[in-house]
């Protein structure tokens, strides 16, 4: 039925020759000739007309389905090519198969009828004509385009060729598109995300955390109350440095989780940077709502975790901030940052969990922030000054060895007690030095009290980070070179949160310490969770009772403490000191449950090594070295066997 019209016309046209010929023959048979001429030429000029009208449509319908290939849907395209190309060449189905990703659709000229992996096609039959997707710039072969003839061969014509060649052609370029966009589009989702996410925790960044925040804030009227909480993991890095980074990341990764998990809906979670998380509270009815949050947040890293067979006990310290509009600049999260980051050292160096940032205490605490920077310089300058506590026999009030204890003679912020900076040198990558120079200071000052007569042991305090250093131990040995003879007057005390102790390394610092031949001591003991199981671990000469225990002695708890520690460094033939003695009352009481040794400010305060000469001259009674009156006569008391240092303190005084 097509091209109607023309056939139409052609038999109009046909007829008025045959009654034009008719009357032509009345007049002459000659003219009868000429009438296959005229019919061949009717013929010649239809099949013209129609040859004309059928290409002029099909290049039409060939516009028309490439101009759908205007598309950088991946997708549309394949579909659009099964439907327009049945329909443009007429045939029962269509199919594209394309390799990158593998895929194939299959449709006719009203619809898909299948898309998906190659191998999942149901079979086809009949003939197939196929085409390649390629061209001599593709490297590999984008796929193929077949047209399905179901019953019968047939063989396309040289235009029919050309017009396949051609919608291939328009194809190829189609899917390149749309393999560009939609990889193009692909990599720019990943920089977004990137962008926004930290790739370990796959919690949002810093930088998503100010775009949210600043979103939330900006909401007029606010929709509640809006805080964000600063979360730092407590000695992280002693987990990097003896587990392996690999198993400090599965702790930041499980602490991620833990913390998405508490948090609200609204709210966000992420991570700064290191072991630093931070958790924008969003629609806080009221603004003390925020630090039970912030305690609920920070009570789901409780549980232990388990690492590579290790578990793994994470303890966090936290500082709250509350979004306020007191002035131009308070409503930022950066504002809200700064404000946490006070709040949370404060928490740290007050030994709390979590603080909530106060106006007040701002300045002082913004200058404590910036005394990190400030380390190097100090070291360089001697501003970390020495003072030294004597450790005194309990009985004859004789000093029997003395604790180093530094000071940060601050330029501007004057004397500085150890709780003020001790975080800052830790996170300043500064902590070797400060040691070394701390103890140097130590072993000079044991030197020239030994000279005086005074055979007293020094007690030098270290972190457990420093423990965690491998090379820590040659530090000691260092200092100790040209004065060997001291190591023996040398006590590095520890504190009892090296409950790390059970690793490698710990082992070997503390095994070649030993071998230096100095001695260990445990201090603060009974104030960690595991004491006992530390003291069993870590080979000490000798425990130090903490000042929190002797000042609660009137409390039977405390008391039950106190004589149980004795009891135990008794039995283990370990030498105890009892640190913060501040009355008379209190020494007696720790002298009758058995206490050999003590300091604290009823027997001297921390001083310079100048003054403490001078004390220990001079002595009541003219007694060189006793600090108090003893609390029994010469030779009524007999200690079997006698304390190192209670030995070092009478070869002192048969010395003098």
């Amino acid at each position: 039925m097509a091209n109607l019209d023309i056939r139409y016309v052609v038999r109009l046209g046909a007829l008025a020759a045959a009654v034009a010929m008719y009357l032509i023959l009345l007049q002459s048979d000659v003219l009868l000739l000429a009438m296959p001429l005229l019919v061949y030429g009717i013929h010649l000029g239809t099949a013209m007309r129609i040859r004309t009208r059928s290409e002029r449509e099909t290049w039409q319908r060939l516009s028309r389905a490439t101009d759908e290939f205007n598309s950088v849907d991946f997708d549309g395209v394949l579909r659009t090519a099964v439907i327009r190309a049945a329909e443009l060449f007429s045939v029962h189905e269509v199919e594209v198969e394309v390799k990158q990703p593998p895929r194939l659709v299959r449709g006719d000229a009203n619809d898909v009828l299948y898309d998906g992996p190659p191998a999942g096609a149901p079979a086809s039959s009949g003939q197939a004509i196929s085409i390649d997707l390629t061209t001599s710039a593709d490297v590999a072969s984008l796929g193929e385009l077949r047209l399905l003839i179901h019953g019968g061969q047939i063989t396309l014509s040289e235009r029919e060729n050309y017009t396949l060649s051609t919608f291939a052609a328009a194809l190829r370029t189609a899917i390149r598109n749309a393999t560009t966009f939609t990889e193009t589009k692909r990599l720019s989702e990943i920089n977004a995300r990137a962008a926004a996410i930290d790739p370990l925790t796959e919690l949002a960044n810093r930088r998503k955390l100010t775009v949210y925040g600043e979103q939330v804030l900006a909401t007029r009227p606010p929709n509640g109350v809006t805080a964000l909480l600063l979360i730092d993991l407590n000695h992280f890095k002693e987990i990097n440095d003896t587990l392996g980074h690999s198993a400090g990341d599965q702790v930041l990764v499980e602490s991620a989780r833990r913390l998405k998990a508490t948090a609200q809906p609204d709210d966000l979670v992420a991570r700064l940077g290191g072991d630093e998380f931070a958790i924008l509270l969003v629609g806080l009815p009221a603004p003390a709502l925020a630090l039970s949050r912030a305690h609920g947040l920070l009570a789901c890293l409780n549980p232990p975790m388990e690492v590579d067979g290790v578990r793994v006990s994470v303890e966090a310290s936290g500082g709250v901030a509350v979004a306020s509009s007191d002035g131009p600049g308070k409503r930022t999260v950066e504002e809200l940052l700064r404000r946490a980051d006070v709040a949370m050292y404060q928490a740290k160096r007050n030994g709390q969990r979590v603080v909530t940032f106060e106006q007040s205490r701002d300045t002082a605490d913004v200058n404590m922030l910036s005394l990190g920077g400030e380390i190097s310089r100090g070291i360089a300058n001697k501003e970390f000054v020495v003072n030294f506590q004597p450790i005194v026999d309990l009985g004859t009030g004789d000093a029997v060895g003395a604790e180093a204890l530094t000071r940060w003679s601050h330029p501007q912020h004057g004397d500085l007690a150890p709780n003020r900076f001790l975080d800052s040198i830790e996170r300043s990558g500064q902590l070797g030095p400060f040691t070394e120079e701390v103890l140097d200071q130590a072993l000079c000052a044991a030197t020239v009290w030994a000279d005086a007569g005074f055979e007293m042991p020094v007690s030098v305090n270290v972190t457990p980070r420093s423990l965690l250093d491998a090379t820590f131990p040659d530090m000691v040995e260092r200092q100790l070179s040209g004065r060997e003879e001291l190591a023996a007057n040398l006590v590095i005390e520890l504190t009892e949160s090296v409950t790390l102790s059970q690793l490698e390394v710990v082992d070997d610092v503390l095994s070649r310490l030993r071998g230096l031949g100095l001695q260990l001591a445990l201090d603060d003991f009974g104030t960690g969770y595991s004491s006992l199981a530390t003291l069993a671990r870590v080979p000490v000469q000798e425990l130090k009772i903490d000042r929190s225990f002797v000042a609660a002695m009137d409390a039977p708890t405390e008391t039950a403490v106190v004589r149980s520690t004795i009891e135990l460094g008794r039995s283990l033939g370990l030498t105890v000191v009892a640190e913060g003695v501040e009355s008379e009352r209190q020494r007696a009481k720790l002298w009758e449950f058995g206490c050999p040794l003590a300091q604290g400010h009823l027997f001297a305060k921390p001083m310079p090594l100048a003054k403490l000469m001078t004390l220990l001259k001079a002595g009541p009674g003219g007694k060189p070295g006793r600090l108090a009156e003893p609390l029994h006569e010469t030779g009524s008391v007999i200690r079997i066997p006698p304390s190192r240092r209670a030995r070092g303190s009478q070869q002192a005084a048969e010395g003098s």
